[in-house]
This record gives structure tokens, sequence and C-alpha cells, in this order.
């Protein structure tokens, strides 16, 4: 990575965002340990200075002026002048004990500079007064050794805070290198997608953070977009495969007409052939579109909560008369409706079990009785329709489920071949497992959906 996009990338800024937080951080920490240290140690020199005046008030009432200049001159003979300044005179300003000071009258307590006291320049001083008898105390005590402690504060602060950025900018660094990688996988993963690798899926290594969710929705995406892709190509090779033969045979009927043309009976007989043929061929092609839509998704954003036990009893009702005209009973069977919601798009699961009961009803001769169960279990709720026909080869199960696949070789049978198709892609589109087994005799199709709080659960 070349130094401008480095400089650039979303980890550098972090880092550096990261590093200038903490050092933010120890800053404001400083200020307010300094300002707590500081008060403390001024606190315990204008203590010390007030304790010390107090000391020599004490050797003035044990003995008089006499011991109150010995005191001060003991004191002031043992003191470091640059740490302790001790200085006693008349009212008038005569010095009578101590270090001599400038205008001792004028002085008053609090804090001063050291050229108020002769004394160093750079060093502050805190001064303690009494009048005692008849003369006047004044005690100066140095902030040196307090300004080194908080001299030494500061250094640990700052190299403390120095570290903390340089940490800070290297964990940040790390972090964000780490997240950036992530990232640039993310965009290989999409690069490779448009070049055509639909394959192409995001590593997951941790699926519970921001990036890891982030990474299940792009896959989840790149699922969705796949599947569409494929449905759109299985469209475009079924059209160009199998509705060939159904475009062919109708240009042979058109090419018919123009030879009966003198024959008004056949040219119209012809005309009904094509008619048929067009609107088959329609039918199919709104099939596959269909089928593609379902394949890709596009219903989901309709999903409610639907009932298996309220869709079959509408089936019941509908096709009892057509499974009587064919000579068939037609029976429904509820164990148990209780918790029967499933997820899903009520028109779509409608059609499916619509084309299961068609394609039952069609097949199955007469006498024969055709049965729509529904149920709960523990791991869902089920519907099943079944019937005691021919039913279908344990060996042909699979492919019936394939677009325009018949178990019927000849197709003398009305129909396109995508009725089990359609049935499932519904079924995928609901995350329901489709079965098909054997009915001893005849074919038994189960479907097992997810529990609607399930499901919603997972959904959202």
């Amino acid at each position: 990575m070349r130094l401008t996009e480095w400089l650039r990338s979303t980890y550098f800024r972090f880092a550096v965002l990261l590093a200038v937080t903490f050092l933010m951080a120890y800053a404001m920490a400083a200020w307010v340990a300094l300002g707590v240290i500081g008060s403390d140690l001024d606190s315990r020199v204008e203590q010390a200075a007030e304790l010390a005046a107090e000391r020599f008030e004490d050797a003035f009432e044990r003995g008089g002026e006499a011991e109150l200049v010995r005191a001060v001159e003991t004191r002031s003979a043992s003191a470091d002048p640059d740490d302790e300044v001790y200085w006693l005179g008349r009212r008038d300003g005569e010095l009578i004990a101590g270090r001599p000071v400038k205008a001792p009258l004028l002085l008053m307590p609090g804090n001063v500079g050291g050229s108020k006291i002769n004394a160093d320049i750079g060093d502050r001083y805190r001064l303690a007064t009494r009048d005692i008898g008849d003369t006047r105390l004044i005690v100066a005590l140095s902030f040196e050794e307090p300004d080194a402690i908080l001299h030494s504060v500061i250094g640990a602060f700052a190299l403390a805070s120095l570290a903390s950025f340089l940490i800070a900018g290297l964990v940040g660094t790390f972090v964000g290198h780490r997240a950036q990688a992530r990232l640039d996988r993310i965009a290989d993963t999409l690069h490779r997608v448009a070049l055509g690798d639909m394959k192409a899926r995001v590593p997951l290594r941790n699926a519970h953070d921001d990036l890891g969710r982030l990474s299940l929705a792009v896959n989840d995406g790149l699922s969705q977009l796949e599947n569409t892709v494929d449905g759109i190509r299985q469209v475009s090779t079924d059209i160009a495969h199998d509705l060939r033969t159904p475009i062919n045979r109708l240009e042979i009927t058109l090419e018919r007409m123009r030879d009966v043309t003198h024959d008004a009976a056949a040219l119209n007989g012809l005309a009904d052939d094509a008619n048929a043929q067009a609107k088959q061929i329609a039918t199919t092609f709104d099939a596959l579109l269909r089928i593609a839509q379902i394949e890709a998704g596009a219903r989901k954003s309709r999903f409610q909560a639907v009932s298996l036990a309220e869709i079959a009893e509408r089936l019941h009702e509908a096709y009892t008369p057509v499974a009587e005209e064919a000579g068939q009973a037609f029976e429904i069977i509820h164990r148990s409706q209780a918790g029967d919601l499933v997820l899903g798009d009520r028109d779509l699961l409608t059609q499916l079990f619509a084309n299961l009961v068609e394609n039952a009803i069609r097949h199955c001769p007469a006498h024969a009785t055709i049965q729509i169960e529904t149920g709960t279990g523990l791991n869902g709720v089920w519907i099943n329709v079944r019937d005691n026909g021919p039913g279908i080869p344990q060996g042909e199960r699979d492919r019936v489920l394939r677009r325009f696949y018949r178990v019927e070789k000849s197709r003398t049978t009305p129909g396109s071949g995508l009725g089990l198709a359609l049935v499932k892609a519904i079924s995928d589109l609901h995350g329901a497992r489709l079965s098909l087994d054997d009915n001893k005799p005849g074919l038994s199709v189960r479907l097992d959906f997810v529990p609607f709080d399930r499901a919603l659960i997972h959904a959202s």
C-alpha cells in the first residue's frame, strides 16, 4: 500500500483517533491530579509556616522577648536561607533577629516571590506574620520542594502520556489493520463476483461482531444474487430447449394454414390448434418466469402468518366436486389445528397444494382416494397430500422436481412438466422440507415447515 493510501485508510484514521483520545484522557487526568496534588502541597507549606509562627509565640510566652529573640536567632542560623527566612523586628522596621527583608512592614500573609524577602528570585514563598508584644515576626517558607514534586509528577504524566499515545497508536493500527483486511476480503469477494465468480463468498472467522454480521449479510445477498442469475440462466436454457418443440409445432400449423385457405372448415380447425398451442406456450412461459421469480426470493416481502389447516379446508371445498366428477374421493384430515401457523405467502402456498391436488386428480384412476392431511409436531407444522394411484417410481422422484421432466414419456397427458418444479420452488422459498414417498400404493408428498415463532425470529 502506498503512503498516500495508507494515510487515507480507515484504520490509520482509527489509530490516530484512538491515540489522540488516550492522549486527551491522560491530559485531563494529569490536569485534575496536578490540581489536587498541588493544592495539597501548598496547603502543607501554609500549615508549616503557621505552625512555625505559633512556636515562636510559645517561646515568647515562656521567656518573653529575650526567649523569642534567642529562638529566632537559633532557627535562622540553622535554616537554609533559600528554604526558610525568619525576620523579627520592631514595629518601625528595625531588625532585631533573623535575616533582613525588603519593606517588612508592608509584607502581608500569603504567597510572595523570592525577591520580596532577599531570597532566590525564582522561588515562591509562603508568609506567616505575627505581632508579638512590641515586635513583628515574619516567617517565609519556600515552595521549592512541593514545586519539585509537581515537576516530577508532570514528567511522569508526560512520559506515561507519550507511552500511552504510542501504545494506543500501535494497538489502533493493529486492530484497524485487521478490520481493514476483513473489509478488503469483502471487497475482493465482491470484485470476484463482478468478474463472474458467482460462488465467491466472504470468509467467516467471527460472525458475532459488526464485520461478521456484515459478512453474513453480504453472503446472503450473494447467495440470493446467485439464485437469481441461475434462475435467469435456467429460464433461458429451458426456453431455448423445451419451448423449441411447441414453437416449431406452431410454426408448422401456421404453414399448413396457408395450404388450406380454400377450405374454411380445415382453416378454422388449424386456427383453433394454433390458438391452443400459443396459449400453451404462453402458459409455459409464464410458469417459467414465475418459478424464476420465486427462486429469486422476490415474494418474501409478502410473508405473513398463514394457517395450513385453513388452506387445506379451502382446497377441499374447491376440489371435492372436481374429484367426484372424476369418480374419486377427496378427504381432509386434521391431526391438530393448534399452532398450525407458518410464516409464508398465502397465495403461493395455496398454489403449491393446489398443484399437488390437481396432479393427484389428473394421474389417479377412478375410485382412487386422495387425502390432504395437516398436523403439528415438536419440529414444526406439516401437511401431506397422498393418494392410492399409480405413484412415482423411486428412481424418478428426484427427477420429477426438475423443470419439464415428465414420468410419462409419451406426453399424452396434458401438462407442461412444471407443476412439481413450481412446488419445489415455493417449498424452497419457505424453507420447508419437501419429501416424496411411496404411499403403498400411490404417492405421498409431505412438506414440513418451521414453526411460525421460530421462522419469525430467523427472518428478523
